[in-house]
């Protein structure tokens, strides 16, 4: 399926973490050519104990940025986290 509004993304970023029924823990991510972003992701939802989330950040190319992207990368996605947490109840 494609999203019009993502879909002229220059990276979609993405990371995972969800318990199964027997309690293991299955976490994952994807760069889509960001160099460690996805990595950078799933880690800030390891370090705030995120669980049963996917988090999607979609980046369009503007300019170098360099190593900031990696903070803005993470500070949006544990945003929308904290955002669904909230509405949710």
């Amino acid at each position: 399926m494609r999203v019009p509004t993502v879909s002229s993304a220059s990276h979609n970023v993405f990371a995972y973490r969800f318990k199964s029924n027997d309690g293991t823990i299955h976490e994952g991510a994807d760069d889509d050519g960001e160099h460690g972003a996805g990595r950078a992701l799933l880690r800030s939802l390891v370090d705030n104990e995120h669980l049963n989330v996917t988090v999607v950040v979609s980046r369009w190319y503007g300019s170098k940025i360099g190593a900031r992207r990696f903070v803005h990368i993470k500070d949006v996605g544990l945003s929308a986290v904290k955002n669904i947490n909230t509405d949710s109840g």
